[in-house]
């Protein structure tokens, strides 16, 4: 589990939305002169710590006037619990859900494919620079209204790596005719099959995964989950794709005011969700190799390359949607501009 400081209240009733009055009346996005602040309740299957920097912003940019109770492990246990908080969220059900990007291509929604495509965000400093362009995040939250659902905002998330539990994972040959876990997604699931791997949608959440022969899955998770010995490589250097956060309310749900003030905090949110990222993958880091269990492996710039080559089919695919291709454009133009991370490794 994340957990950094309390997040308001972890609110256990599900509250569809609480407050003394419609947000917008006043200076603030909450109202001026409300007695109470208006409570917004934002629905997840992760840790309310991942979601907390941008619970702080909205309350930061309407000077306390709106509030996030943040309800967190809905559902934790289920692959395709996501699929269904965007379902609960699209009924109404609850006003704000937060589900992983990776989640909306198999419900339709195409938009955020570009955030996904394997090796094309490689470090956190890349992530926060695509992140952090309004304009690219932007033309990705329109994806959702196509499900009568508006998109909020992209928080950054953790680098999945693949580590195998027997084999390492370096080069292309390395994956064909593996098994590996994944958290459930079409984008996943086509670039490892490209590969020659077969993915299989799994939760993790510290379930065994010694019947498969690799997984993709962030450092601090391996840690987390206690799987360092299970698996004994993790290819520190070849990051496949992030897990970004996306959130999303229910049509009508928010006034305009409320809508712009959320959008504006999940932006401002971005740099320090990165930093939080960092320091708990370097934490993990720490402990991962103390205790001896994986070793930290690296596919070198050579295989590196030929791993973009073997994802040339999924490029290809991807681009098929013009707005897909658009983004991936600007995506590369980044990356050609943003230095890169050196990889993560033990410390001397």
């Amino acid at each position: 589990m994340l957990w950094r400081k309390t997040v308001g209240a972890l609110a256990c009733v599900l509250l569809v939305l609480t407050g003394c009055g419609p947000a917008g009346t006043g200076d603030n996005a909450g109202g001026a002169g409300t007695a109470e602040p208006m409570v917004l309740t934002m629905v997840g299957i992760r840790d309310a710590a991942e979601v907390e920097d941008f619970v702080a912003q909205v309350e930061r940019l309407s000077g306390g006037a709106v509030r996030i109770e943040a309800t967190r492990r809905w559902q934790a246990n289920d692959p395709e619990a996501e699929a269904g908080l965007v379902r609960e969220v699209r009924a109404g059900t609850y006003t704000l859900g937060v589900v992983g990007a990776r989640v909306w291509h198999g419900l339709g929604v195409r938009s955020f494919d570009a955030l996904l495509a394997p090796l094309e965000i490689a470090d956190l400093t890349m992530e926060q620079a695509v992140l952090g362009e309004a304009g690219l995040t932007s033309q990705m939250l329109q994806g959702p209204a196509a499900l009568g659902l508006e998109g909020i905002g992209i928080l950054p998330g953790p680098l999945r790596r693949p580590a195998g539990v027997e084999r390492r994972f370096l080069g292309p040959a390395d994956y064909k005719g593996a098994g590996i876990a994944i958290s459930a997604g079409e984008v996943a699931a086509r670039s490892l099959a490209a590969l020659g791997a077969t993915a299989v949608p799994y939760a993790f959440e510290g379930a065994p995964v010694d019947g498969f022969d690799g997984v993709e899955l962030q450092i601090a998770a391996v840690r987390g989950n206690g799987y360092d010995g299970t698996l004994r490589s993790l290819t520190a250097d070849v990051s496949l794709w992030p897990r970004p956060l996306t959130i999303v309310a229910s049509r009508h749900a928010l006034t305009p005011d409320q809508r712009d003030l959320l959008r504006r905090a999940a932006l401002a949110a971005v740099p320090e969700s990165i930093e939080f990222i960092r320091s708990f993958e370097q934490e993990a880091i720490g402990a991962l190799c103390r205790r001896g269990a994986i070793e930290l492996v690296t596919a070198g710039p050579e295989r590196v390359r030929k791993l973009r080559a073997a994802f040339a089919p999924v490029y290809t695919w991807l681009e098929e949607a013009r707005q897909t291709k658009d983004l991936l454009t600007h995506i590369r133009a980044l990356r050609d501009s943003t230095p890169a991370e050196t990889a993560p490794a033990c410390p001397a």
